[in-house]
């Protein structure tokens, strides 16, 4: 499904996903495993790694080009909001992080 990507907000980067990770984890909640869902629709993944397109403001660790990691484990500086992206039905909630598409944002 193609999803449109929202504006970077503060703190928020853009990446380009190289490579996903699948855990245990995101197969009980692909199952149906972890019980009802309520932010469903949602993307999922929270493993991978990528390269750096774009920065929102107050980003100061990574810039464009950089590689990254990326992990469900949060950053401690700000206190970044999930993502929602636009659907062809509606919103889809993205959380922080989600690595099951060509192109994330993250924070």
């Amino acid at each position: 499904m193609d999803l449109a990507l929202p504006e970077l907000g503060p703190g928020q980067v853009l990446v380009d996903i190289a490579f996903a990770g699948l855990c245990g984890t995101q197969l009980l909640e692909i199952r149906g495993g972890k019980g009802p869902d309520k932010y469903l629709p949602h993307v999922l993944g929270h493993e991978g790694s990528g390269v750096v397109a774009a920065c929102g403001k107050d980003v100061a660790k990574v810039k464009p080009g950089d590689p990254v990691v990326l992990s469900w484990i949060r950053g401690a500086e700000l206190d970044v909001p999930g993502t929602r992206y636009a659907g062809p039905a509606g919103p889809v909630n993205g959380g922080t992080v989600c690595t099951f598409m060509t192109r994330t944002v993250t924070c």
